[in-house]
């Protein structure tokens, strides 16, 4: 454990609306779901706060982000894809499969937007034109749940399959890499500057790397109970991730060494992150906070 670092905590929400996923746009403002709460907050980069209703019924789940200014959402409950602005909902994209629940979701170079179905053993695509391709995730009952992009192409995890899947290019061809941990239940996944895809094991109390070679490494954590969570890259090559079990920040080098930091608020329930380009890491508390770590 390393020393206490300076965390500055904002309250966003109640407890209630569950602060859940993280983004932060290129003109600096940092959004986060309130996955129980109907809602996206926006954080403006002078530092006030505006909350924006996706509607009733609406289930936001993660975020990614679309244009400077505007970002993607995963509605699970209403089964569609929502583009929101600093005004409101820009546009709204439905799942062609029913009951989808479309949870994790991701934009690529290209300006395509992939996102998993929970419950279909799907992966989504809506392209530049707005049209949905979905293709299949690769395994039956595999709970597709994060998705991360490199380039044109795409990473997922498979939680209930202990597996990650890859997607080359648009190309609808998955490839699979099988986790050697049994019940690993994998989740959060990015791509770091290397081309290297990590990735939580939240049952494992794990850290995976599939390098660009499909070469995989699992880092054991020094608390296999810590319940690793969601996960992002920084520009130095490693990656920050959230420990929802231990109430940690945890940061893993590029040579796999491991960092951890408690959170200041006992029991604040970490889930998503997400670094700016200034190096602020922003962690979104499921007890009401959007957390801040200055560099």
């Amino acid at each position: 454990m390393t020393e206490p670092a300076q965390f500055t905590e904002h309250r966003i929400s109640n407890e209630t609306a569950a602060p859940y996923g993280v983004a932060v746009t290129d003109d600096g403002a940092v959004w986060v779901t309130l996955i129980r709460g109907s809602a996206v907050v926006r954080r403006d980069p002078d530092g006030s706060f505006a909350t924006i209703s996706l509607g009733e019924g609406s289930e936001p789940a993660l975020p990614a982000v679309a244009t400077e200014d505007s970002i993607w959402v995963t509605d699970s409950a209403l089964n569609r894809v929502v583009r929101v602005g600093p005004e409101g909902i820009r546009g709204a994209t439905s799942v062609p499969s029913s009951g989808a629940r479309p949870f994790g979701i991701a934009s690529s170079d290209s300006g395509e937007v992939w996102f998993t179905e929970m419950t279909t053993d799907s992966i989504g695509r809506i392209d530049i034109l707005g049209r949905v391709a979905e293709f299949t995730a690769g395994v039956e009952h595999g709970t597709p749940s994060m998705i991360a992009s490199s380039g044109e192409s795409v990473w997922f995890t498979l939680n209930a399959a202990d597996a990650v899947g890859y997607i080359r290019g648009g190309n609808s061809a998955v490839a699979l890499t099988h986790l050697p941990t049994r019940g690993a239940g994998p989740v959060g996944i990015t791509v770091a500057t290397d081309a290297a895809a990590w990735f939580t094991e939240i049952a494992a109390g794990q850290i995976g790397r599939i390098d660009r070679n499909g070469e995989l490494t699992e880092y054991p954590l020094p608390d296999r109970g810590s319940k690793p969570h969601a996960i992002a890259a920084n520009p130095e090559g490693g990656c920050w991730f959230t420990l929802w079990g231990s109430n940690q920040l945890g940061y893993i080098a590029a040579d796999g060494t491991i960092a951890l930091t408690d959170l200041p608020t006992p029991d604040s329930e970490p889930h998503g992150l997400a670094v700016g380009q200034d190096g602020t890491v922003w962690i979104a508390l499921e007890t009401g906070f959007l957390a801040e770590l200055r560099p």
